[in-house]
């Protein structure tokens, strides 16, 4: 059979997670097959309509619709699913039926690609895996050494490879600079998790009012008042707002009404909910019980962490890492902002399953409860600058402000 998409092989930087990533396939708590729409581009559904396999002719001829409004030929088609847990009709016990009767190279590109995300920044390749995945998410973060980076190489098919270039005077290897010092200061030794996420907002603060010129002197006086210890001692002072923290999130929580595709999916949000105080009728939530169950919740998160330490770190660095933070946005600081929405979501999820009384979640819930979490929130490509623009319009992206939302 001849080979639809070719690929090609580059050399990457990758954490290690990506290198022992294997799809569980039928064994996934809960598939990529069922719940979202998988687009096809115009390649594959015309070799689609033209295949005669006897096994898969009949669901082609009627599964595949055509796209017809903002079509391209990247999105040019889709595959129509079906109702139930296993939504993609070509799924036959448990396996996808073109990578069984045919081969890769005539899966899509959204079924070749995911959990995958290659990009090139600055002409240096990279790779990670996006957590909405169950087993991407159970690689990255319980693993103590996920996050070392190490280099490999990696198939990636001609036109699926993302590009993040140096723009004006700022060069690819300032590009590779500020990337590295970020995930630097969020692996910083010592230093409380919410207090590397308060450093890492002032940095790109001041970046975003930077040219390329004043990078390199900006990153190494920052070096210097992080080791000094001063930024510490200031914000040791600082106090949570769980008040504040309960009520923006969870409003955030409730503009995403959608209640889960899966069985997996439905459980967490509802137990999101009920533990934050939802009526299970009217799904409201009176403020009072909000922030008493919320204030519950995220004091005894500590307590659940500590049987998957790393656990947030990691999150905030696969972010970090695979959205090329901090050039995922307009600027530094609005990067900044879309990436403490989706943690301060997150932590009000894991926050709530902390909430009933009796034993804390374990660490494969924590995982379930991130695994939700992304694939609720994270493939919707507006709903973190929404989120964002959210703490705008209510005066919450001010720095002094977004500290109580960062303290636990």
């Amino acid at each position: 059979m001849a080979i639809l998409h070719p690929t090609r092989t580059y050399p990457a930087l990758l954490p290690r997670y990506v290198s022992r990533f294997r799809c569980s396939g039928s064994a996934c708590p809960d598939t990529c097959c069922t719940g979202w729409s998988v687009t096809l581009d115009k390649k594959t559904f015309t070799a689609y309509r033209q295949s005669r396999h006897p096994e898969l002719k009949d669901i082609f001829d009627t599964s595949l619709r055509r796209q017809r409004s903002q079509g391209s030929d990247l999105n040019y088609g889709r595959i129509e699913m079906t109702a139930g847990d296993i939504a993609c009709p070509l799924m036959q016990g448990g396996l996808c039926g073109v990578q069984k009767h045919m081969d890769e190279s005539h899966l899509s590109n959204t079924c070749f690609t995911y959990p995958r995300i290659a990009t090139s920044l600055g002409g240096q390749v990279q790779q990670a895996l996006q957590l909405s995945c169950p087993e991407a998410a159970r690689q990255a973060l319980l693993a103590p050494d996920a996050f070392d980076f190490i280099e490999d190489r990696i198939t990636v098919r001609s036109g699926e490879l993302g590009s993040v270039q140096a723009s004006g005077q700022a060069g690819s290897e300032l590009l590779r600079d500020v990337r590295i010092f970020c995930l630097q200061l969020m692996r910083a030794e010592g230093i409380e998790l919410w207090q590397r996420l308060a450093m890492l907002g002032v940095f790109c603060e001041q970046l975003s009012k930077t040219g390329p010129a004043g990078i390199a002197p900006l990153m190494d006086e920052f070096a210097r008042l992080v080791e000094s210890g001063a930024m510490l001692d200031a914000l040791g002072q600082l106090q949570p707002n769980h008040a504040a923290q309960a009520i923006v999130f969870a409003t955030l929580w409730s503009e995403k009404e959608a209640p889960g595709r899966t069985a997996r999916q439905r459980a967490v949000i509802d137990a999101v909910a009920g533990n934050l105080g939802a009526d299970p009728e009217t799904g409201v939530t009176a403020i009072d019980d909000l922030v008493a169950a919320y204030t519950r919740g995220v004091q005894r998160l500590p307590q659940a962490l500590a049987a998957a330490p790393h656990l947030l770190e990691h999150y905030l660095l696969n972010e970090m890492f695979l959205h090329v933070f901090p050039f995922d946005a307009r600027d530094a600081y609005e990067s900044y902002l879309q990436l403490v929405s989706r943690y301060g979501l997150l932590r009000l999820m894991l926050a709530a399953r902390c909430v009933p009384e009796g034993p804390l979640p374990d660490p494969d819930t924590l995982v379930e409860t991130v695994q939700v979490f992304c694939r609720r929130f994270r493939h919707d490509p507006k709903f973190a600058r929404r989120a964002s623009e959210a703490l705008r319009s209510e005066g919450w992206d001010s720095l002094d402000k977004l500290y109580g939302f960062l303290r636990h």
